[in-house]
């Protein structure tokens, strides 16, 4: 028996299908496959996947069957399913790689949860805050793009830059999901930290521009001032 790679994720194309409910799962959240008797996951997510409580992402690791492995750190991938792709009795009987954290497999393996049930994990999930407000992505948007994986907005401000604060608003209400979706991260911590950056940035640039419009106000109403009491 030839054993073929498996999709695993969102999209109604893969192999086994999460429910879209799973709303932090990727649409192509990652791979399975067989090489020389060991079964490997390959993470292409954005989110990761937890295996034995250890968070995977963009990563090949190997699994045995009977290893615990949360998509984006909170739905079920039951061996149930994998076992119809890649059947114990087809596997060659080689001694297994050690996964990360992997456990032996239990003498009775309780019932499986239901495909894609969120499940309580020692680990919290990896994933941040996505509807906090960006004050980088509202601020800087052209620019911040470019560095955020939304190489996109500098043409959003170059055909609608003319709309006064609706596409700032527009990316400081969706710039942390949209910069978290669309760049690999090497942690939480990395992804708020450089947001963080960012936001400070913007807001320090905001207060100089809001100063500097008033400066130039009370500059010119002084001159306009001055016009009225000459007449």
């Amino acid at each position: 028996m030839t054993l073929r790679e498996i999709s695993i994720g969102r999209s109604k194309n893969s192999d086994i299908f999460l429910d879209e409910n799973c709303i932090y799962a990727s649409s192509n959240h990652g791979t399975i496959y067989c090489d020389g008797g060991q079964l490997m996951f390959r993470d292409t997510s954005s989110n990761g996947t937890l295996i034995n409580n250890v968070m995977v992402k963009h990563q090949v690791v190997p699994i045995n069957r009977g290893d615990v492995i949360l998509a984006a750190g909170q739905y079920q991938i039951n061996w149930y399913q994998i076992d119809m792709f890649f059947p114990p009795s087809e596997l060659q009987q080689t001694p297994p790689r050690t996964a990360i954290g992997s456990p032996q497999m239990p003498p009775q393996m309780p019932p499986p949860p239901p495909m894609g049930a969120p499940v309580q994990s020692s680990v919290s999930p990896q994933v941040p805050n996505l509807s906090k407000w960006n004050w980088g992505a509202f601020g800087l948007y052209p620019i911040w793009g470019f560095f955020n994986g939304c190489w996109w907005a500098f043409f959003v401000w170059l055909f609608l830059g003319w709309c006064f604060l609706i596409p700032n608003i527009v990316f400081g209400i969706n710039g942390t999901k949209w910069a978290w979706q669309n760049r690999s991260w090497i942690s939480v911590e990395d992804f708020n930290h450089t947001q963080s950056v960012w936001g400070t940035v913007a807001i320090i640039l905001i207060c100089i521009g809001l100063v500097s419009t008033f400066l130039i106000f009370i500059f010119y109403l002084a001159i306009f001032l001055g016009f009225l009491n000459s007449l």
